[in-house]
């Protein structure tokens, strides 16, 4: 995978695209649960407040408080421009409550608690009652997940459930397996040039490993989080695809194909992971 996202090479291409396309051609995760674990998975689902039959997200915001309590002595703060506030997720759970569905909030050790005055979202990071097998199965039995860029995605992505991803960096690093997710991203911005990078300059723009805030130092580059309103237009986009009301349009179309195409014809991905409509039209000029 690594000289598949660094390479030119068809050859390498190739070899990676025919792994890829047997996994797209299953749609229904390769695990299951046993009929005691579902019998456990919907008691503890009740026990959190969620009621059987009932519809549920889960979202979850990479921040650096779990790193730094499980190795305190280690300096992880090159992860950092992965991290993103949790109170910018707050309009979308609020939506998604609006829209008939219980919220959930994933995790283990956080920075903040997610704050609201609805019963139906869960903070269940921090309530006192997760537990490892419930966080496989909340991930596994959820409408949909929303999350940032981290690992929290795995358990989603392993049992086929739709995914939306929002404050992305990475362009090479596309989840291109998921089967059906909406991805938007955040905006890095140039503070010598006063403008914000091209879709084609991230693609080009190499970091990742412990030398990333330098990079970015020495680049001049600022990452901008996905803004409230960004969120929450992608989540009720993903709803709305699900509930089978959404109705895309001729520019969405053309503006999908002018993105992807960025990656060149011999790179394939799943044909519903797509960049969130209002966020690809309200940010054309950065395929420019």
């Amino acid at each position: 995978y690594k000289k598949y996202v660094e390479s030119r090479d068809p050859a390498i291409y190739a070899k990676y695209n025919k792994l890829l396309n047997s996994i797209l051609r299953v749609n229904k995760p390769n695990l299951s649960f046993t009929s005691e674990e579902i019998f456990i998975g919907d008691r503890n689902l009740r026990e959190i407040g969620i009621s059987e039959k009932t519809s549920f997200i889960c979202f979850h915001n990479r921040d650096s408080a779990f790193l730094d309590f499980v190795k305190s002595d280690y300096d992880w703060n090159y992860h950092n421009y992965r991290d993103s506030s949790i109170q910018n997720y707050l309009n979308a759970a609020e939506a998604i409550i609006k829209r008939g569905n219980y919220v959930v909030r994933l995790g283990s050790i956080t920075k903040d608690k997610a704050k609201s005055a609805s019963p139906k979202l869960i903070d269940y990071a921090n309530n006192g009652m997760r537990t490892d097998f419930l966080d496989i199965y909340l991930s596994a039995k959820c409408k949909f997940i929303l999350c940032s860029e981290t690992g929290m995605s795995f358990p989603a992505e392993v049992f086929k459930r739709p995914i939306v991803y929002v404050n992305w960096t990475g362009l090479l690093w596309l989840p291109v397996y998921t089967l059906n997710g909406l991805i938007i991203f955040k905006k890095f911005y140039l503070r010598n040039e006063d403008r914000y990078m091209t879709f084609s300059e991230m693609i080009n723009c190499e970091f990742g490993g412990p030398d990333t805030n330098d990079i970015f130092t020495n680049l001049g580059i600022e990452l901008i989080e996905n803004t409230p309103e960004e969120i929450c237009d992608v989540t009720i986009e993903m709803d709305k695809r699900l509930n089978g009301t959404w109705k895309t349009t001729k520019e969405d179309e053309e503006l999908q194909h002018r993105f992807w195409d960025l990656f060149g014809l011999d790179k394939i991905k799943s044909p519903d992971l797509r960049i969130g409509s209002e966020y690809l039209t309200r940010n054309k000029e950065l395929l420019e």
